[in-house]
């Protein structure tokens, strides 16, 4: 029986800002780049930042600094400037205006995040947030509302495990008191948050609202309430 439900954030319940943040940077710098490329980029670089990241523990500082090495990948892949130094400095720029232009792109929920949350809580599910995040994000988890549903929050740059290292979600399984076999963790990125998943033994849902993957060996939702018939499904 299905007792709680866990969420990933950026592109799960919170529309990702990093590519429009991203974009807007490089605008400002003389490079005209679209989002589905930077999409595209982060799509590819994510899996390998990962898999080193995911190995260590990074918090506080560390988090940040991780999280620019990424963008530092993602613009490299992007092939807008031959110097490694420009690179670098653009990966800067984006660290450091960060809070200026987040005052202008705004955090959103998608539009069916919070009527999936309340009828989650309304079943009586404990839900948890597992998410890749700098320790930031806690104050942007807080503007958007979300402790009303969601009572277990559980950031990679606060607590210094990153998905798919199985200790973030255990951390999540002890924070709402269940199990395992009585959890599944709904997320948008194969590489994270199912693999991730299983590594702790738990059933990973991938959230694919572009209808782009090819996987086949998970459960494959298009759009949040899909995850209720799963419920129902796992409970038989």
């Amino acid at each position: 029986m299905i007792k709680a439900v866990f969420f990933d954030l950026g592109g799960t319940l919170l529309v990702m800002r990093r590519h429009r943040i991203l974009q807007r940077v490089l605008r400002d710098e003389g490079y005209k780049v679209s989002l589905k490329a930077i999409r595209a980029s982060y799509a590819d670089m994510e899996p390998i930042w990962l898999d080193h990241y995911s190995r260590h523990s990074a918090a506080g500082r560390d988090s940040t600094e991780a999280y620019r090495q990424l963008d530092v990948m993602v613009i490299g892949r992007l092939r807008i400037t031959k110097s490694a130094r420009k690179v670098e400095k653009l990966s800067w720029l984006v660290r450091d205006r960060w809070d200026e232009i987040g005052k202008i792109i705004r955090p959103e929920l998608y539009p069916d995040a919070k009527p999936v949350l309340s009828k989650l809580t309304s079943l009586g599910l404990g839900l948890a947030l597992v998410t890749n995040a700098p320790p930031d994000t806690s104050k942007t988890v807080e503007e958007l509302g979300l402790p009303e549903y969601i009572k277990n929050v559980v950031i990679s740059g606060i607590v210094g495990y990153s998905k798919p290292n199985p200790e973030i979600f255990r951390i999540a399984l002890s924070k709402a008191s269940v199990q395992p076999h009585e959890t599944i963790h709904v997320g948008d990125v194969y590489a994270s948050d199912i693999v991730g998943a299983r590594n702790a033994g738990i059933m990973g849902v991938l959230l694919d609202r572009d209808r782009i993957s090819k996987r086949n060996d998970c459960p494959t939702i298009h759009s949040l309430p899909e995850v209720l018939p799963l419920l129902h499904n796992r409970a038989r």
